[in-house]
């Protein structure tokens, strides 16, 4: 019963910020703007999946996207969209929409907070509007290590691919563009994108070390490393694709094997705080209940 109150106080602390947001308007479109001049953002509606989840949380940020914006200041703004793009954009995610959605876990947070410290609890509070408040951050380091996770595991097979496909005739960015149409993955969108950066007048150099520092990937900071000393050096590039697939299969299996040696303590961590305990109290339950007539004299 005490658990109904703080609830029921954040769901009229939501419809009363909903009804706010709908008398008045949010201000934010020239706000808006103005960021995607600064950071080459596309349009929000078009660039965020919005469930009824994400409309909530929008509507509840948008009144303090500005006073957030603000806070954030222009160099933390830049490192959050570099984070935004090594994370693959996930659910087409931009800094604005992380700004309104983290400024709406907040706002939860803190009436959470308040509301259970009212009521005697603010531990409990203190738990909840800590785990909202980093919700946000913590999605996106996750998206952002399984994207590069993803990246180190298709990168062996798209460099033998785009080996044949040199070999066969075709020059490095027309068989880059044969590959990537028959690929769907996010190795495949930042060889697509590296390629727009080349049609747009940036050279090769630059595209892919570019390339190399949004995904963050060693298996692929070593692939660009050896294509670019391989074009430097004038080796064949057929040949220098085959040798560099063949170096990074080597070091997926040997971080592969490295995983595997690291998650042997784990299992164990969990086997012995489970399975060991249980076998204990099910080996001393029997020692009781063979000898129950023996015990029930001492007690």
């Amino acid at each position: 019963m005490p658990l109904i109150i703080p609830f029921a106080a954040m769901v009229l602390a939501i419809m009363l910020v909903m009804s706010l947001r709908l008398l008045r308007t949010t201000g934010l479109e020239d706000v808006e703007e103005s960021f995607r001049a600064g950071f080459g953002a596309s349009a929000d509606g078009a660039a965020a999946k919005k469930d009824g989840l994400g409309r909530l949380l929008d509507t509840i940020g948008a009144r303090f996207v500005g006073f957030a914006m603000r806070l954030y200041g222009p160099a933390r703004l830049q490192r959050l969209e570099t984070t935004i793009r090594r994370a693959g954009r996930p659910d087409g995610l931009t800094v604005i929409v992380y700004i309104r959605r983290q400024s709406a876990f907040i706002v939860i947070a803190t009436l959470l907070l308040v509301t259970f410290a009212i009521i005697g609890q603010p531990l409990i509070g203190a738990v909840f509007a800590i785990a909202l408040c980093g919700w946000m951050r913590l999605w996106l380091v996750s998206a952002g290590s399984k994207r590069q996770a993803q990246i180190d595991t298709e990168l062996p097979d798209f460099l033998d691919v785009l080996g044949v496909t040199v070999t066969a005739g075709l020059g490095f960015r027309q068989a880059v563009e044969r590959v990537c149409e028959f690929h769907d993955g996010p190795l495949a969108q930042e060889m697509t994108t590296a390629l727009r950066e080349m049609a747009m007048g940036v050279s090769r150099r630059q595209a892919f070390i570019a390339m190399r520092d949004r995904t963050r990937s060693e298996a692929f900071g070593s692939f660009v490393t050896a294509l670019l000393q391989a074009e430097e050096l004038g080796v064949p590039l057929a040949g220098a694709l085959n040798d560099i697939a063949s170096d990074v299969r080597k070091d997926h299996a040997q971080s592969v094997r490295q995983a595997a040696a690291k998650a042997a303590p784990k299992v164990s961590l969990v086997v012995t705080v489970t399975i060991v305990p249980g076998a204990l109290i099910l080996v001393g339950s029997a020692i009781l209940l063979i000898n129950k007539d023996a015990l029930s004299g001492i007690f």
